[in-house]
């Protein structure tokens, strides 16, 4: 990018591409100009998109080594600067090691020539990590389980450019795709909830439906951003019950769950017009005796139309060795 377009973006995330020491996200604070020089970037690190291969070594993995840890300023070159896709998921920084050093496991564990003593590092790495986290928010009084008061974001009904969106009170807009994301509004005197149906139109569950004005308010409770909510919220229930069944045999729970890596989210966030998806999710659960790796494999089209496809295909790796597939589908062909 050049200079100008990068004096738009500052404020906003960038991935910064050091090739061999790691790929990362931060923000830019700063763009440096000197003249007959290439402009440079200052940079606040907020989390890891791939880390260094240098740093696994057989049976240790040097985190220490990372060159950046959260919240680090350091200046970069043009080059290694550029614009953020909207479908990388933006996560916390231990998290996003974690997700990292994921991939790197299930890519080992499906590689049979794989070193043993690589698998085995992984493992610890990924528990200590995980256990760091689950104290953490142990410590912050987080229960994934417990009910609370719904805390409403809240937001304006537009039509921009052809897109029907919703703007939040810093101006971020967010398009309406037809989805299993909950929406809240006003109506003769009391809030009422529904779906997005698509051109405008919204549909609560008793078959009713509402087609705001520009420039109502919409409401979405907060819960429906966390990666973990939305992706049971959106599983077929057979589906969920295979999932949930899956969770009961390898000895875990939702409340174990450290960690969710949800693609699907990400996409329905960040894709305007769009009711075809597809990708993996990554999901962690941990207990003090084991941990439990997920990948969920997924193909949506979501429409409120019937008869459309279904796929999930779900793949449990234990820290034991243990591997079970899981796989749904309502029987139609992609």
């Amino acid at each position: 990018m050049d200079r100008k377009e990068a004096q738009q973006l500052v404020g906003q995330l960038l991935i910064v591409d050091l090739g061999v020491d790691g790929v990362y996200l931060g923000e830019l604070v700063n763009v440096v100009t000197e003249p007959k020089k290439p402009w440079r970037g200052e940079v606040r690190i907020f989390s890891v998109l791939s880390l260094p291969d240098s740093i696994f070594r057989d049976d240790t993995i040097a985190l220490h080594e990372v060159p950046y840890d959260e919240g680090d300023i350091d200046l970069f070159r043009s080059q290694q600067l550029k614009r953020r896709p909207q479908q990388i998921q933006i996560e916390p920084y231990l998290d996003s090691v974690l997700t990292d050093l994921k991939r790197r496991y299930i890519r080992l564990k499906n590689d049979v020539s794989a070193p043993s003593a690589e698998l085995e590092a992984l493992e610890v790495y990924i528990k200590t990590l995980t256990s760091q986290k689950r104290r953490t928010e142990r410590t912050k009084g987080h229960n994934a389980g417990n009910d609370e008061a719904p805390f409403y974001n809240e937001y304006t009904f537009h039509f921009r450019d052809n897109h029907y969106v919703l703007v939040d009170s810093k101006g971020e807009s967010l398009y309406l795709t037809p989805s299993h994301f909950e929406y809240v509004w006003h109506q003769q005197g009391k809030l009422v909830s529904g779906r997005y149906e698509g051109d405008g139109v919204f549909v609560r569950d008793n078959g009713v439906r509402y087609i705001p004005e520009e420039n109502s308010v919409m409401l979405i409770d907060q819960k429906q951003f966390d990666p973990y909510y939305i992706l049971r919220k959106e599983l077929d229930p057979v589906a969920l019950q295979g999932f949930e069944y899956n969770l009961q045999l390898h000895d875990v729970s939702h409340r174990d769950l450290i960690h969710c890596y949800n693609s699907l989210l990400e996409q329905l966030l960040n894709r305007e017009n769009e009711t075809s998806f597809q990708g993996v999710n990554f999901l962690t659960f941990q207990t003090d005796e084991h941990f439990v790796l997920v990948q969920h494999h997924f193909k949506r089209n979501l429409t409120f139309e019937s008869g459309q496809p279904v796929y999930d295909r779900f793949e449990f790796t234990t820290d034991k060795g243990k591997r079970t597939i899981s796989l749904y589908t309502n029987a139609f062909r992609f």
